[in-house]
Protein backbone atom coordinates (compact mmCIF):
# COMPACT_ATOMS: atom_id res chain seq x y z
CA UNK A 1 0.00 0.00 0.00
CA UNK A 2 0.93 3.59 -0.57
CA UNK A 3 0.69 6.74 1.95
CA UNK A 4 1.64 10.36 1.82
CA UNK A 5 3.87 11.63 4.25
CA UNK A 6 1.12 13.83 5.62
CA UNK A 7 -0.79 10.75 6.01
CA UNK A 8 2.10 9.14 8.14
CA UNK A 9 2.86 12.09 10.26
CA UNK A 10 -0.88 12.75 10.69
CA UNK A 11 -0.84 9.20 12.11
CA UNK A 12 2.28 9.44 14.32
CA UNK A 13 1.11 12.58 15.38
CA UNK A 14 -1.99 10.82 16.68
CA UNK A 15 -0.59 8.03 17.90
CA UNK A 16 -1.51 5.39 15.92
CA UNK A 17 1.69 4.80 14.68
CA UNK A 18 4.44 4.43 17.40
CA UNK A 19 7.94 4.50 16.37
CA UNK A 20 9.75 4.50 19.65
CA UNK A 21 9.16 0.33 20.38
CA UNK A 22 11.48 -1.96 22.40
CA UNK A 23 12.83 -3.70 18.82
CA UNK A 24 14.10 -0.06 17.73
CA UNK A 25 17.63 1.47 18.06
CA UNK A 26 18.23 4.77 19.18
CA UNK A 27 18.22 7.79 16.55
CA UNK A 28 21.36 7.30 14.61
CA UNK A 29 21.01 9.58 11.52
CA UNK A 30 22.45 13.25 12.18
CA UNK A 31 21.11 16.52 10.86
CA UNK A 32 22.97 15.58 7.87
CA UNK A 33 21.38 12.27 6.51
CA UNK A 34 18.09 13.61 8.37
CA UNK A 35 17.85 16.59 5.93
CA UNK A 36 18.79 14.11 3.05
CA UNK A 37 15.22 12.50 4.12
CA UNK A 38 13.66 15.92 3.17
CA UNK A 39 15.99 16.78 -0.16
CA UNK A 40 14.46 13.02 -1.09
CA UNK A 41 11.06 13.91 -0.52
CA UNK A 42 11.23 17.17 -2.15
CA UNK A 43 12.88 16.02 -5.36
CA UNK A 44 10.39 12.98 -5.75
CA UNK A 45 13.72 10.27 -5.23
CA UNK A 46 11.63 7.35 -3.77
CA UNK A 47 12.56 6.10 -0.02
CA UNK A 48 12.80 2.48 1.21
CA UNK A 49 9.66 0.92 2.23
CA UNK A 50 8.24 1.19 5.88
CA UNK A 51 7.58 -1.99 7.56
CA UNK A 52 4.86 -1.68 9.81
CA UNK A 53 3.40 -4.39 12.86
CA UNK A 54 -0.24 -4.15 13.78
CA UNK A 55 -1.07 -4.52 16.66
CA UNK A 56 -4.36 -6.38 17.87
CA UNK A 57 -5.99 -2.80 18.81
CA UNK A 58 -5.18 -1.63 15.41
CA UNK A 59 -2.40 0.30 16.67
CA UNK A 60 1.13 0.40 13.78
CA UNK A 61 4.60 -0.03 15.45
CA UNK A 62 7.53 0.86 13.24
CA UNK A 63 9.50 -2.40 12.39
CA UNK A 64 11.73 -0.55 9.68
CA UNK A 65 11.95 3.34 9.25
CA UNK A 66 12.41 4.74 12.71
CA UNK A 67 15.39 7.36 11.30
CA UNK A 68 13.41 8.56 8.20
CA UNK A 69 9.82 8.76 10.37
CA UNK A 70 12.20 11.27 12.64
CA UNK A 71 13.51 13.34 10.11
CA UNK A 72 10.23 14.33 8.78
CA UNK A 73 8.68 14.54 12.48
CA UNK A 74 11.54 16.81 13.16
CA UNK A 75 11.05 18.79 9.85
CA UNK A 76 7.53 19.38 10.49
CA UNK A 77 7.86 20.48 13.75
CA UNK A 78 10.35 22.86 13.23
CA UNK A 79 13.48 21.31 14.66
CA UNK A 80 15.24 20.48 11.45
CA UNK A 81 16.18 22.53 8.74
CA UNK A 82 16.68 21.75 5.46
CA UNK A 83 18.91 23.84 2.97
CA UNK A 84 18.83 26.72 5.48
CA UNK A 85 14.86 27.16 6.53
CA UNK A 86 12.81 25.24 9.24
CA UNK A 87 9.28 23.71 7.57
CA UNK A 88 7.72 27.14 8.58
CA UNK A 89 10.29 29.13 6.54
CA UNK A 90 9.08 27.17 3.36
CA UNK A 91 5.18 28.68 3.61
CA UNK A 92 5.22 30.77 0.63
CA UNK A 93 7.29 28.04 -1.43
CA UNK A 94 6.09 24.67 -2.97
CA UNK A 95 8.42 22.86 -0.65
CA UNK A 96 5.68 22.30 2.05
CA UNK A 97 3.06 20.54 -1.11
CA UNK A 98 5.72 18.47 -2.25
CA UNK A 99 7.06 17.15 0.78
CA UNK A 100 3.25 15.99 2.02
CA UNK A 101 1.96 14.72 -0.97
CA UNK A 102 5.35 12.64 -1.61
CA UNK A 103 4.21 9.11 -1.34
CA UNK A 104 5.63 6.19 0.92
CA UNK A 105 5.55 2.89 0.10
CA UNK A 106 3.93 0.92 3.52
CA UNK A 107 3.81 -2.75 4.50
CA UNK A 108 2.39 -3.18 7.23
CA UNK A 109 2.77 -7.37 8.87
CA UNK A 110 0.63 -8.84 11.06
CA UNK A 111 0.40 -12.32 13.33
CA UNK A 112 2.40 -13.44 16.46
CA UNK A 113 4.93 -12.00 18.70
CA UNK A 114 7.35 -14.56 17.45
CA UNK A 115 6.31 -13.67 13.91
CA UNK A 116 7.36 -10.12 14.73
CA UNK A 117 10.22 -10.56 16.17
CA UNK A 118 11.20 -12.82 13.31
CA UNK A 119 10.20 -10.60 10.50
CA UNK A 120 12.37 -7.45 12.49
CA UNK A 121 15.53 -9.64 12.44
CA UNK A 122 15.35 -10.60 8.95
CA UNK A 123 14.53 -6.85 7.61
CA UNK A 124 17.65 -6.04 9.62
CA UNK A 125 20.00 -8.82 8.97
CA UNK A 126 19.17 -9.70 5.04
CA UNK A 127 19.66 -6.29 3.65
CA UNK A 128 23.64 -6.00 2.72
CA UNK A 129 24.32 -2.27 2.33
CA UNK A 130 26.18 -1.01 -1.06
CA UNK A 131 29.67 -0.99 -0.86
CA UNK A 132 31.56 3.03 -1.74
CA UNK A 133 32.35 1.72 -5.53
CA UNK A 134 29.06 0.39 -5.85
CA UNK A 135 27.40 3.56 -4.61
CA UNK A 136 29.41 5.26 -6.87
CA UNK A 137 28.88 3.05 -9.93
CA UNK A 138 25.09 3.52 -9.36
CA UNK A 139 25.42 7.31 -10.03
CA UNK A 140 27.66 7.60 -12.44
CA UNK A 141 28.46 4.89 -14.35
CA UNK A 142 29.74 5.32 -17.79
CA UNK A 143 32.71 4.78 -20.09
CA UNK A 144 35.31 6.10 -17.32
CA UNK A 145 33.88 3.57 -14.58
CA UNK A 146 33.80 1.19 -17.10
CA UNK A 147 37.14 1.31 -18.37
CA UNK A 148 38.32 1.41 -14.62
CA UNK A 149 36.97 -2.72 -14.17
CA UNK A 150 38.35 -3.36 -17.13
CA UNK A 151 41.40 -2.11 -16.30
CA UNK A 152 41.41 -3.60 -12.87
CA UNK A 153 40.46 -7.27 -14.44
CA UNK A 154 42.89 -7.43 -16.61
CA UNK A 155 46.29 -5.52 -15.43
CA UNK A 156 47.88 -7.87 -13.00
CA UNK A 157 50.21 -5.37 -11.55
CA UNK A 158 47.06 -3.34 -10.21
CA UNK A 159 45.34 -6.50 -8.99
CA UNK A 160 49.16 -7.68 -7.57
CA UNK A 161 49.30 -3.41 -6.00
CA UNK A 162 45.83 -3.48 -4.82
CA UNK A 163 44.96 -6.88 -2.67
CA UNK A 164 41.88 -6.33 -0.94
CA UNK A 165 39.79 -9.19 -0.11
CA UNK A 166 36.79 -8.27 -1.51
CA UNK A 167 37.36 -7.47 -5.10
CA UNK A 168 34.27 -7.94 -6.72
CA UNK A 169 32.60 -5.26 -4.52
CA UNK A 170 34.73 -2.86 -5.97
CA UNK A 171 37.07 -2.41 -2.67
CA UNK A 172 40.33 -2.32 -5.28
CA UNK A 173 38.50 0.09 -7.64
CA UNK A 174 37.47 2.29 -4.85
CA UNK A 175 41.16 2.74 -4.21
CA UNK A 176 42.28 3.02 -7.23
CA UNK A 177 40.41 5.64 -7.54
CA UNK A 178 41.50 7.47 -4.71
CA UNK A 179 45.18 7.21 -5.90
CA UNK A 180 44.47 9.03 -8.94
CA UNK A 181 42.64 11.68 -7.20
CA UNK A 182 45.93 11.76 -4.80
CA UNK A 183 48.18 12.57 -7.93
CA UNK A 184 45.76 14.90 -9.76
CA UNK A 185 45.18 17.27 -6.92
CA UNK A 186 48.66 18.23 -5.47
CA UNK A 187 49.01 14.98 -3.42
CA UNK A 188 46.19 14.61 -1.40
CA UNK A 189 43.07 12.06 -0.76
CA UNK A 190 39.53 13.44 -1.51
CA UNK A 191 37.62 14.69 1.27
CA UNK A 192 34.02 13.80 1.82
CA UNK A 193 32.09 13.59 -2.17
CA UNK A 194 35.46 15.10 -3.63
CA UNK A 195 35.57 11.67 -5.51
CA UNK A 196 32.38 11.67 -6.41
CA UNK A 197 32.04 15.19 -7.97
CA UNK A 198 35.80 14.02 -9.68
CA UNK A 199 34.02 10.79 -11.49
CA UNK A 200 30.85 12.89 -12.09
CA UNK A 201 33.06 15.28 -14.23
CA UNK A 202 34.44 12.50 -16.18
CA UNK A 203 31.63 10.22 -16.12
CA UNK A 204 31.59 9.76 -20.22
CA UNK A 205 35.74 10.23 -20.70
CA UNK A 206 38.10 7.61 -21.52
CA UNK A 207 40.38 6.34 -18.68
CA UNK A 208 42.96 5.69 -20.59
CA UNK A 209 44.81 9.20 -19.59
CA UNK A 210 44.53 7.73 -16.09
CA UNK A 211 46.29 4.29 -16.47
CA UNK A 212 49.22 6.55 -18.20
CA UNK A 213 49.05 8.91 -15.21
CA UNK A 214 48.78 5.88 -12.70
CA UNK A 215 51.34 3.45 -14.17
CA UNK A 216 54.52 4.45 -12.94
CA UNK A 217 53.37 4.43 -9.17
CA UNK A 218 51.71 0.96 -10.03
CA UNK A 219 55.41 -0.30 -11.26
CA UNK A 220 57.04 1.25 -8.68
CA UNK A 221 55.10 -0.81 -6.10
CA UNK A 222 55.46 -3.68 -8.04
CA UNK A 223 59.31 -3.62 -8.38
CA UNK A 224 60.25 -2.09 -4.56
CA UNK A 225 58.14 -4.10 -2.40
CA UNK A 226 58.05 -7.60 -2.06
CA UNK A 227 54.85 -9.36 -2.27
CA UNK A 228 54.67 -10.29 1.55
CA UNK A 229 55.45 -6.90 2.54
CA UNK A 230 53.12 -5.81 5.36
CA UNK A 231 53.69 -2.40 4.69
CA UNK A 232 49.93 -1.12 3.77
CA UNK A 233 48.96 -0.07 0.38
CA UNK A 234 48.32 3.39 0.99
CA UNK A 235 51.69 3.93 2.09
CA UNK A 236 52.97 1.95 -0.21
CA UNK A 237 51.44 4.54 -3.00
CA UNK A 238 52.50 7.39 -1.65
CA UNK A 239 55.96 6.77 -1.12
CA UNK A 240 55.81 5.67 -4.52
CA UNK A 241 54.65 8.82 -5.82
CA UNK A 242 57.18 10.88 -3.01
CA UNK A 243 60.10 9.25 -4.50
CA UNK A 244 59.24 7.67 -7.97
CA UNK A 245 62.96 10.39 -9.29
CA UNK A 246 64.39 7.74 -6.92
CA UNK A 247 63.35 4.49 -8.07
CA UNK A 248 66.51 2.88 -9.40
CA UNK A 249 68.43 3.30 -5.96
CA UNK A 250 65.10 1.88 -4.33
CA UNK A 251 65.21 -1.23 -6.45
CA UNK A 252 68.84 -1.79 -5.60
CA UNK A 253 67.81 -2.26 -2.02
CA UNK A 254 64.51 -3.88 -2.39
CA UNK A 255 65.83 -7.44 -0.48
CA UNK A 256 66.81 -5.06 2.37
CA UNK A 257 64.10 -3.15 2.51
CA UNK A 258 61.67 -5.83 2.28
CA UNK A 259 63.15 -7.93 5.28
CA UNK A 260 64.11 -5.11 7.59
CA UNK A 261 61.04 -3.21 7.40
CA UNK A 262 59.07 -6.50 8.10
CA UNK A 263 61.13 -7.31 10.88
CA UNK A 264 60.47 -3.61 12.37
CA UNK A 265 56.89 -4.14 12.19
CA UNK A 266 56.68 -7.12 14.50
CA UNK A 267 58.81 -4.66 16.79
CA UNK A 268 57.05 -3.69 20.35
CA UNK A 269 58.92 -0.30 19.55
CA UNK A 270 56.57 0.07 16.18
CA UNK A 271 53.16 -1.64 17.62
CA UNK A 272 53.80 1.15 20.36
CA UNK A 273 54.94 4.09 18.28
CA UNK A 274 52.42 7.03 17.59
CA UNK A 275 54.54 7.55 13.75
CA UNK A 276 53.81 4.13 12.31
CA UNK A 277 54.18 5.60 8.70
CA UNK A 278 57.06 8.41 9.05
CA UNK A 279 59.28 5.47 10.87
CA UNK A 280 58.65 3.24 7.59
CA UNK A 281 59.52 6.04 5.55
CA UNK A 282 62.80 6.89 7.82
CA UNK A 283 64.07 3.29 7.92
CA UNK A 284 63.90 2.84 4.31
CA UNK A 285 65.82 6.28 3.55
CA UNK A 286 68.42 5.18 5.97
CA UNK A 287 68.51 1.64 4.34
CA UNK A 288 68.45 3.00 0.64
CA UNK A 289 70.97 5.76 1.65
CA UNK A 290 73.17 3.58 3.48
CA UNK A 291 72.65 5.22 6.87
CA UNK A 292 70.74 2.21 9.12
CA UNK A 293 68.42 3.20 11.41
CA UNK A 294 68.17 0.76 15.14
CA UNK A 295 65.90 -1.41 14.60
CA UNK A 296 65.15 -0.48 18.51
CA UNK A 297 62.46 2.49 18.07
CA UNK A 298 61.52 3.77 21.35
CA UNK A 299 62.87 4.08 24.89
CA UNK A 300 62.00 2.43 27.48
CA UNK A 301 60.56 3.01 30.82
CA UNK A 302 63.56 1.58 32.52
CA UNK A 303 65.47 3.80 30.32
CA UNK A 304 63.68 6.66 31.57
CA UNK A 305 64.58 5.98 35.18
CA UNK A 306 67.94 5.73 34.36
CA UNK A 307 68.26 8.95 33.03
CA UNK A 308 66.16 10.50 35.85
CA UNK A 309 68.63 8.47 38.38
CA UNK A 310 71.66 10.48 37.33
CA UNK A 311 69.41 14.09 37.27
CA UNK A 312 69.28 16.19 40.48
CA UNK A 313 65.74 17.14 41.16
CA UNK A 314 65.20 20.80 42.63
CA UNK A 315 63.58 21.39 46.07
CA UNK A 316 59.90 20.64 44.47
CA UNK A 317 61.05 17.34 42.87
CA UNK A 318 60.73 18.94 39.34
CA UNK A 319 63.58 17.91 36.92
CA UNK A 320 65.24 20.15 34.01
CA UNK A 321 63.94 19.89 30.70
CA UNK A 322 67.40 19.62 28.53
CA UNK A 323 66.14 22.37 25.88
CA UNK A 324 64.33 24.95 27.12
CA UNK A 325 65.44 24.67 30.75
CA UNK A 326 62.21 24.93 32.59
CA UNK A 327 61.66 22.23 35.45
CA UNK A 328 58.57 19.38 35.11
CA UNK A 329 57.51 16.63 36.96
CA UNK A 330 59.19 13.55 35.72
CA UNK A 331 55.56 11.52 34.14
CA UNK A 332 55.31 15.28 32.28
CA UNK A 333 59.53 14.68 30.69
CA UNK A 334 60.28 11.91 27.54
CA UNK A 335 62.93 10.78 26.24
CA UNK A 336 63.99 11.78 22.87
CA UNK A 337 66.97 10.85 20.64
CA UNK A 338 69.84 13.42 20.52
CA UNK A 339 70.43 12.66 17.36
CA UNK A 340 67.39 11.41 15.92
CA UNK A 341 66.31 7.96 14.49
CA UNK A 342 65.65 8.86 11.66
CA UNK A 343 69.42 10.03 10.40
CA UNK A 344 70.50 7.48 12.44
CA UNK A 345 70.92 7.84 16.20
CA UNK A 346 71.11 5.37 18.55
CA UNK A 347 68.29 4.10 20.81
CA UNK A 348 70.56 4.30 23.34
CA UNK A 349 71.12 6.52 27.23
CA UNK A 350 74.24 7.70 25.53
CA UNK A 351 72.00 9.22 23.00
CA UNK A 352 69.17 10.30 25.07
CA UNK A 353 67.71 13.37 26.68
CA UNK A 354 65.04 14.32 28.42
CA UNK A 355 62.56 16.94 27.41
CA UNK A 356 59.28 18.46 27.91
CA UNK A 357 56.23 17.38 25.34
CA UNK A 358 56.56 20.52 24.00
CA UNK A 359 60.12 20.67 22.56
CA UNK A 360 59.93 16.84 22.11
CA UNK A 361 57.44 17.73 19.62
CA UNK A 362 58.88 21.18 17.87
CA UNK A 363 62.52 19.36 17.91
CA UNK A 364 60.71 16.91 15.32
CA UNK A 365 63.83 15.17 13.70
CA UNK A 366 66.52 17.74 14.15
CA UNK A 367 70.26 17.29 14.89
Amino acid sequence: MTMTVKELYDLVADNKIISDIELQRAIVYDADKQALVIDSLYNGIPLPAFYLWKNNDGILEVLDGKQRIEAIRKFKINELQYNGKTWKGYSDTDLQDKVNNAELTIIVCSGTEEQKREIFKRINTLGVPLSRYEVLNGLYHGEYLEGLEDYIRTNADAKRVLPTASLDRGDNKYHLLEYIYYVRHEYRFPKKDELDEYVKLHKDESFQDEVKKIKPYIGFIRDVFNEKSKVSPVLKFKLSVKYQKDRAIWLQHKDAIWKEVNDFMKSEGYRLSPTKDADIEAMILGIVGNCRVDPKRLFTQDDKLRLLSEKTPDENGLYECEDCHQHFRAYELTVDHICPWSLGGRTELSNAQLLCRACNISKSNKY
